[in-house]
């Protein structure tokens, strides 16, 4: 079923969307504004946003903005404004859809069906907000903060500020991109010196060090910029391996011991397939003999690694 917030505090309009939505069998919620809507979509998610442009604590167009730096879950604006301008500003902040108030209600059921043909899988986009920069781990939708595994706490805005730059990796963010999609843009150019108060806190509680930076740069003059970057994901062998180390720590040394010799047999008996005059003899492909010599090899490598760290601890508690 495909879940849908509608974000509108006019209740005679969300009380009609509900009732044909649910009739369609779409799993709606109704919130009447912005910050209780992010706040929804950040903690429970859903599949589709339709949103009106009038809010009561904040403007629609600074939802979409927002929304944006940490999920791509489709958002159709509902809007009685009829200038162009506001059409363009909702699209650049990354809106899917627009449909003009008042509306049909077959078109805007043929509109919502388009757009769920997009809406990405709930738990895909649960990953997608999730974010690991070294020591750094993110995670959107709990709102949670861990450096160096502790939890950090941070403040709302300290919160925007580090959706926006973890979700721009790399580029410049200047001052005035920052005023506009962390606040609003009846800011002026007095509340630089509050945004700068607010990433040095920011950098304080992530512990990076402004003149060596590990996460946020500061571009004198023009902003700052992300320069951390996620690790890239573990291949299928480098998954293996690490189960094997994990299952390898929990053996006895005599269990230890006899799988070594049972490796060490392997290797000799591989070294001895792949010798000259043995691969010509052999109805094996010479390409997969050498494949599982190094299959072998690593394996006498892991097991021996193991034995010496045994041997290290063991002498360690001696002494």
């Amino acid at each position: 079923m495909v879940k849908v917030l509608i974000v509108d505090d006019d209740v005679q309009l969300t009380r009609a969307l509900h009732g044909v939505l649910d009739r369609e069998g779409y799993e709606a919620r109704v919130v009447g504004d912005a910050e209780t809507a992010l706040e929804a979509l950040a903690t429970e998610g859903a599949d589709m946003v339709v949103l009106d442009l009038r809010l009561p604590d904040r403007d629609g167009v600074e939802v979409v903005r927002r929304l944006r730096t940490w999920s791509e879950v489709p958002v159709l604006v509902l809007s009685a404004v009829t200038e162009q301008l506001r059409r363009v500003e909702a699209f650049d902040a990354g809106a899917d859809d627009f449909l003009q108030k008042p509306f049909g209600v077959e078109e805007l059921l043929a509109r919502m069906r388009a757009l769920a043909r997009r809406a990405v899988d709930s738990e895909a986009q649960q990953t997608q907000r999730r974010r690991e920069f070294g020591d750094l781990s993110i995670d959107l939708p709990s709102r949670s903060l861990r450096v160096c595994d502790e939890e950090v706490r941070l403040t709302p805005t300290e919160w925007r500020l580090l959706e926006v730059f973890s979700a721009h990796p790399g580029r410049l963010l200047t001052h005035r991109w920052l005023l506009d999609a962390v606040w609003d843009r009846r800011h002026g150019d007095e509340s630089k010196a509050s945004l700068r108060a607010h990433i040095r806190g920011l950098r304080s509680k992530l512990q990076d060090d402004a003149t060596e930076p590990r996460y946020i740069r500061t571009d004198s003059g023009l902003g700052y910029r992300w320069i951390a970057s996620e690790p890239e994901p573990k291949t299928e062998a480098e998954i293996a391996s690490e189960a094997e180390r994990d299952r390898l720590r929990v053996l006895g040394v005599r269990e230890l011991v006899h799988e070594l010799g049972n490796a060490v047999t392997a290797l000799r008996i591989a070294v001895k397939l792949v010798s000259p005059g043995t691969v010509k003899a052999s109805s094996i492909d010479p390409a997969v003999l050498h494949a599982r010599l190094d299959d072998v090899t690593d394996r006498v490598s892991l097991l021996s690694v193991e034995v010496q760290q045994r041997l290290a601890q063991a002498e360690s508690e001696d002494s």
